[in-house]
């Protein structure tokens, strides 16, 4: 971990395709921890305009929780919440943010680990449980 948390943010250039952690950066603060087979595809399918609400789910989460007072009295799936504007607005703006946001990586081959070190990360991070839910789908 210290490896991870010493090392230089990477330019968008630098991700690297390996299997292992990243973790988004809003200034110096940690604000999600991630895993994926290939971080380089991953990152750009939180970040990339293009991508729906499956492939940027934290945007997607963000723009849920900010209004989530308007969303508590209307009920909608993420199909639905897809289709209102404001929603929408917020879910695009975010996925900017994230794709400006600074990025650190840590390569880890063995899914086993992975799988155990992400929740480990995200509470010693503190990112759990405001970004990191870990709740099924």
């Amino acid at each position: 971990m210290d490896d991870l948390l010493h090392s230089k943010y990477l330019d968008r250039k630098d991700i690297p395709s390996y299997p292992g952690i990243y973790v988004f950066f809003k200034d110096e603060d940690p604000i999600y921890v991630g895993r994926a087979n290939n971080i380089k595809k991953r990152i750009h399918g939180h970040t990339r305009p293009s991508s729906g609400h499956n492939s940027a789910n934290f945007a997607f989460n963000l723009a849920k929780m900010e209004l989530a007072e308007k969303l508590q009295e209307t009920k909608l799936g993420r199909k639905k919440l897809m289709e209102d504007p404001e929603f929408l607005e917020k879910f695009t703006s975010f996925k900017a943010d994230l794709h400006a946001s600074k990025i650190k990586c840590l390569e880890v081959k063995n899914d086993v680990i992975q799988t155990m070190f992400e929740p480990y990360l995200a509470i010693k991070l503190k990112t759990y449980p405001i970004n990191n839910t870990f709740e099924n789908h």
